[in-house]
């Protein structure tokens, strides 16, 4: 699978940062962000009471990870915006491939929040959409809970589904999510990244535009 990686790193250093990468891969998260995803046992999904002791436990290491998304224009908001300040002032893109079994969705900016507040009136069609029928069935079973920690742990299950990753990879939807937070996908790929695995790295000439929404959270929620 295809990702794009935006960093904002100092310009003075942003040409060795880049060939450092092309040479080396991404081996650790060291631009500004620290991230960690884990994978729980898939066949939890059949458990009838599911919940976050078992896709959370706490004897499980979690991966060190990095933040990414399917599209260039994501990618690039994130390295001439949400990423940059006045030390890390250089825009960087890195676009590179990882397995499937590397990758979840990151759902903290939307799909957390679906699942355990969204209203399925509003939200089913987004979900379909934007996570394709296998989201929506996993989605379909949250709403039907009162647990909350219970609707966690099926999210927690849905974001590593490889079939979920695929709808979610090749969606079209422009979502502004939590904090108005506006993109099309949200991934975390696991570390490292091999350097026979990075397509390309460089210095983006031009600033990206943000792309208007076409789902706001605080419209899909109770």
């Amino acid at each position: 699978m295809r990702f794009f990686r935006g960093l904002a790193v100092p310009s003075g250093h942003a040409d060795g940062i880049a060939e450092k990468i092309m040479a080396e891969g991404l081996v650790t998260n060291a631009w500004r962000w620290r991230t960690e995803h884990w994978r729980p046992d898939p066949r939890l999904v059949e458990k009838s009471d599911l919940g976050l002791d078992d896709t959370r436990p706490k004897d499980v290491q979690a991966t060190t990870a990095v933040c990414a998304c399917a599209d260039v224009e994501g990618a690039a908001h994130y390295a001439w915006r949400h990423n940059r300040n006045a030390s890390d002032d250089a825009p960087l893109l890195i676009e590179f491939e990882a397995p499937v079994e590397n990758v979840a969705i990151d759902g903290k900016d939307c799909i957390y929040t679906i699942f355990q507040q969204g209203d399925p009136s509003l939200a089913r069609d987004f979900v379909r959409d934007a996570f394709g029928e296998a989201g929506l069935r996993f989605a379909e079973r949250a709403w039907q809970l009162s647990d909350q920690r219970s609707r966690i742990a099926l999210c927690d299950l849905m974001i590593h589904d490889p079939e979920v990753i695929a709808a979610h990879h090749g969606s079209p939807v422009v979502i502004a999510g939590r904090n108005n937070i506006v993109f099309r996908s949200a991934f975390t790929v696991a570390l490292p990244v091999p350097p026979e695995s990075v397509v390309g790295v460089w210095r983006p000439t031009e600033q990206a535009s943000i792309p208007q929404p076409d789902v706001h959270l605080d419209r899909l929620i109770n």
